[in-house]
């Protein structure tokens, strides 16, 4: 896994990995500082059960990457939630099984309403966490506990 931040512009063309995908991924916080993860769902493609980001792969149909992350949080949490999206942040290579994934990372505060569970297969629930905690539980994928340590260094 690797981490390349970003001053606002992504371009794929430059991180040479063969076999990629590419998806999107809010690293959303709330005004006191905690972090937003959703618990996977038995019938999520992988990570069952544990904590992640909230995000997903980016469709031919959307009109850009912030399009894409916003279309996600609205398909997982329903409209009643309003989460600000800025950034991206950065690039974040996962290597995950025989597909490199690149995830453009957003940063999204949560500002008020009610999340939703829309898709009870995918998603158990969702929980606010300190980095420290979400560091130090045994609930986060390696993944996500690994883009939680990068998000809490790029903060500092």
């Amino acid at each position: 896994m690797e981490f390349y931040e970003v001053d606002g512009i992504v371009d794929l063309e430059k991180y040479n990995y063969s076999n990629y995908k590419v998806g999107v991924i809010a690293h959303i916080v709330d005004k006191d500082g905690n972090i937003l993860l959703q618990q996977r769902g038995l019938k999520s493609r992988d990570e069952n059960g544990l904590f992640e980001d909230v995000g997903g792969k980016v469709d031919k149909d959307d009109i850009d990457y912030k399009f894409a992350i916003e279309r996600e949080i609205k398909e997982e949490m329903g409209d009643d939630v309003n989460i600000n999206i800025s950034g991206p942040m950065g690039v974040w290579y996962v290597p995950k099984k025989d597909t490199n994934w690149l995830f453009i990372v957003f940063k999204g505060t949560y500002l008020n309403g009610n999340i939703k569970i829309m898709e009870p297969d995918k998603c158990m629930g969702y929980k606010f966490f300190t980095y420290d905690e979400a560091i130090k539980s045994n609930m986060l994928s390696e993944s996500c506990n690994f883009l939680v340590k990068t998000m809490k260094k790029i903060g500092e």
